[in-house]
C-alpha cells in the first residue's frame, strides 16, 4: 500500500510540473508592467502583458490568501464596468513564491474549486515568480494590501491605485480606464 501510495505522489507531481507553471520576471523598462507567465484557472498558460487585447486593463495583484476579499470588492465594481465597456480587460493576478509542483498543484486546485464563473477562472492568473524582483519591477514596497494597476494593451501602466475599494478610488480608476492616452 505504500508503495503505490508513492507511486501516486511522484505521478501527482511529474504531472503538476507541466500544468502549473513557474515565470521569469522580465521588466522591459519603467512604466510598464512585468512580463511574467502564470496559469489561468482553467490551466491555460498566460504571459502577461502580451496576451491583453483590450484597449484598457485593470490588473489587482494580491499576495495574501486574506486579501481575497479586497479583489472582490474590487471585482464587484470592475464587473458591472465591463458590461458597458467592451473595451475594459480584467485580471486577478494571485502572486505567490516559487515552490514545488505539488504545493503548487494543491494551491491552484483549490482557488479553481472557489470559482466556478468560467469567465473569472480565465482571469485569474496564478504567478509562481520571484516576488522580490516582480515588486521592484512594479515598485510594490509591501504586500500588506491589494496593487491595482490599469494599462494599455501593450502593458504601459497608466494608473497605480492601493488597496481596498473606495468610491474615491474607483473614480479613478473609472477615469484613467475612460482616458485615451
Amino acid at each position: 500500500m505504500r508503495i503505490m501510495t508513492t507511486i501516486g505522489v511522484i505521478l501527482i507531481l511529474i504531472s503538476c510540473q507541466s500544468c502549473i507553471t513557474t515565470s521569469e520576471v522580465t521588466v522591459p523598462h519603467k512604466g510598464t508592467f512585468p512580463t511574467v507567465t502564470g496559469t489561468n484557472l482553467h490551466g491555460e498558460e498566460q504571459t502577461l502583458p502580451a496576451c491583453l487585447t483590450k484597449e484598457r486593463t485593470i490588473v489587482v495583484v494580491a499576495f495574501e490568501r486574506w486579501q481575497q476579499t479586497l479583489c472582490d470588492g474590487w471585482y464587484k465594481h470592475i464587473g458591472a464596468f465591463q458590461k458597458n465597456n467592451k473595451h475594459v480587460g480584467y485580471y486577478e493576478i494571485p502572486t505567490i513564491a516559487k515552490l514545488n509542483p505539488f504545493v503548487r498543484w494543491f494551491i491552484y486546485r483549490g482557488m479553481r474549486g472557489g470559482i466556478e464563473d468560467d469567465e473569472m477562472r480565465r482571469s485569474v492568473v496564478t504567478l509562481h515568480v520571484d516576488k522580490e524582483l516582480f515588486k521592484k519591477g512594479l515598485d510594490i514596497e509591501s504586500e500588506d494590501t491589494v496593487h491595482i494597476y490599469i494599462m494599455d494593451k501593450d502593458g504601459k501602466l497608466i494608473k497605480y491605485i492601493k488597496g481596498k475599494w473606495t468610491l474615491e478610488k474607483w473614480q479613478e480608476a473609472v477615469a484613467a480606464l475612460e482616458s485615451k492616452s
